[in-house]
């Protein structure tokens, strides 16, 4: 069984190493800075950027990369921008799962 130190060590380790997210238009990708990266009481880690498109447009996919480039999750999503609408929060929420095996 994992113990409460790994997971503490775990967690951290995710928030240090997120790096930032990406987000696709059409075929093209944006990035975007991750704004906050938190543990929750739940031990859930949310990494949160805000994406603030130039124009009206529609994201179809989100992206979230580590620092050092690798490509750690990602959404294909339908997120319309509208006109007078500044941009929108996205976050990933990582949970570490401890499963007990035979």
């Amino acid at each position: 069984m994992i113990d409460k130190a790994a997971l503490t060590d775990l967690r951290s380790y995710i928030k240090r190493r997120a790096g930032y997210l990406r987000y696709r238009v059409g075929s093209t990708f944006y990035k975007a800075d991750i704004t906050d990266a938190i543990i929750l009481e739940n031990g859930v880690v949310r990494v949160q950027a805000t994406i603030v498109p130039t124009a009206p447009t529609t994201i179809n996919r989100v992206e979230l990369w580590n620092n050092a480039g690798e490509l750690w999750a990602h959404k294909d999503v339908s997120i319309s921008i509208e006109q007078g609408q500044t941009g929108v929060l996205y976050w990933f929420d990582i949970t570490i799962e401890v499963k007990e095996g035979d």
